[in-house]
């Protein structure tokens, strides 16, 4: 009972760091999951939850979409621990099956990201003033750097090496299994024609707003780039809806904020924007 209450509490990138094995742990545990879930539904004849198609996939879509995003922001938030702690991890972890990056990837990569922010080689999503560019950079540069983080950890060896590599074919192994289960769920035509689309296009919200709020906008060079808060009307209107996520800068630096619009750094960024137009 006591290691399920530390699991439910301890965050991914805690445990990363007290074991070699946390990941394989990790994932192993949610590969299991979902084989358990997959034999279930065959041996109990599971039908999917969605038949299709049907017209009212469109009018779900603007809300998923927007749960899609929504997911993504409270698992930010718990990569920096600004739920109670005793649903913190929990949250993470719903929210990350959901969104199919699972809590671990996110935190660990989130955390290197802050602390190497826009650096071009140690910054998991560094940002370029290119926006498509930071796409493609974002995608290839993950597990990259997911690798790097361990070899900071534990050693940049042979053996870590092979381990490694290992974990990633276990990592990518377990995400199959777990868009399976998505999709059995769902049905194929609601996971085709609306679930994958939706995440995906919500994951390219978030390069997107990471881009944006690294001066992605007004960038020239890469020397541009660095977190910056955006306080245009179109982008007050958007922390409202979107918890704060445009309020950048101050959220580096008080990441601890669960919504760094209503901190008064961010709205002293308003006022002055405000005066300059006067």
């Amino acid at each position: 009972m006591n290691a399920l209450a530390a699991w439910l509490t301890a965050r991914p990138y805690s445990q990363f760091h007290k074991s070699r094995y946390a990941y394989f742990k990790y994932d192993g545990f949610w590969f299991l999951v979902c084989v358990a879930v997959l034999v279930a539904m065959w041996l109990t004849g599971f039908q999917p939850l969605v038949g299709g198609p049907d017209w009212w996939y469109l009018a779900a879509a603007p809300a998923l979409f927007f749960g899609f995003i929504w997911a993504h922001l409270l698992i930010h938030n718990a990569t920096h621990g600004n739920f109670p702690k005793s649903i913190n991890r929990v949250v993470g972890e719903v929210l990350g099956l959901l969104v199919v990056v699972r809590f671990a990837s996110w935190d660990i990569i989130h955390m290197r990201h802050h602390k190497f922010s826009d650096d071009r080689v140690k910054d998991p999503h560094p940002n370029f003033p290119s926006f498509w560019k930071t796409v493609w950079h974002t995608i290839i540069n993950v597990e990259k750097q997911l690798f790097q983080q361990y070899f900071d950890v534990w050693g940049d060896t042979p053996e870590n090496r092979r381990r490694e590599a290992w974990r990633a074919r276990m990592s990518y192994g377990t995400n199959l299994v777990l868009v399976a289960v998505w999709y059995f769920l769902l049905g194929p035509w609601f996971f085709f024609l609306v679930f994958a689309p939706l995440n995906f296009g919500a994951g390219l919200f978030v390069i997107h707003f990471n881009w944006s709020t690294h001066n992605g906008e007004r960038a020239k060079t890469i020397e541009d780039m660095h977190p910056v808060n955006l306080t245009s009307s179109y982008y007050q209107v958007a922390n409202k809806f979107f918890c704060g996520i445009y309020a950048h800068k101050t959220h580096h630096d008080k990441p601890y904020l669960f919504n760094p619009a209503t901190h008064s750094d961010y709205q002293a960024d308003v006022a002055a924007v405000r005066a300059a137009q006067v």
